[in-house]
């Protein structure tokens, strides 16, 4: 099954890009995808190594990254084959 995160924001390449995870494989791909079932949404911001999430799926988490700067809107799901 494939995880799917959608992401509006800044700090990827695009405003608009989808991060697909399957398996140990994960890659980012250029448009906006939305998920076939939507787990959650959330909110991501980064700022100086520090990582603030705030998900509907997973509460609210707080976590080191070495990334200096994102802020991003984005919806969490999965796409059966």
């Amino acid at each position: 099954m494939k995880k799917i995160f959608a992401e509006i924001g800044f700090g990827n390449k695009t405003l608009l890009s989808t991060e697909i995870e399957q398996g140990k494989k994960e890659y980012r791909i250029d448009k906006f995808i939305i998920p076939k079932k939507v787990n959650g949404i959330y909110f991501r911001a980064i700022f100086f190594g520090v990582t603030f999430i705030l998900s509907t799926y997973d509460g609210f988490k707080i976590k080191k990254q070495n990334k200096k700067f994102k802020f991003l809107f984005g919806i969490e799901g999965t796409e059966s084959k």
